[in-house]
């Protein structure tokens, strides 16, 4: 099934997801709204509601997510380079800001316990993803290497 919205556009139902492409920063990103009850239209609105001002926001959540995740995770990647070095190779730090600005969006996902957005890595953690976690309400809660 399919469904359409003036913001999001037209996005694909099927089982409790519902999915499609908005446009952020010239890009096309996939996004994901999961919802238990697929026939419960108030919950379903609330979430495409809640997800349209996250996206509406989205400039400022992502220079938050980004600094949260970098300093979160910029010595992890650190570490992570120096494991792949070659002997005698020489060793340059990341920064928290590099980390950030290293980061590319990739997907969001949204639903009953908030956000979570993906960024690809640039190999950073060898080609693993950085996901970062939370709700409007609370802000950022967690940043982390996945895949």
């Amino acid at each position: 099934m399919k469904i359409t919205d003036e913001i999001l556009g037209e996005m694909t139902v099927d089982e409790g997801d519902i999915e499609g492409e908005v446009e952020i920063s010239g890009q096309n990103i996939y996004f994901g709204i999961s919802v238990d009850d697929i026939n419960d239209k108030e919950t379903v609105d609330r979430l495409i509601s809640e997800f349209k001002k996250f996206i509406s926001e989205f400039d400022k959540w992502d220079k938050r997510i980004r600094e949260f995740a970098a300093k979160s995770l910029t010595d992890c990647a650190n570490d992570w380079l120096q494991d792949s070095l070659e002997d005698g190779e020489p060793f340059i730090e990341i920064t928290e800001e590099r980390f950030a600005q290293r980061m590319v969006l990739n997907s969001i996902g949204y639903d009953e316990n908030g956000f979570d957005v993906y960024y690809d890595d640039d190999d950073m953690f060898w080609g693993h993803c950085i996901l970062v976690y939370g709700t409007l309400e609370n802000g950022i809660e967690e940043a982390q290497i996945a895949g």
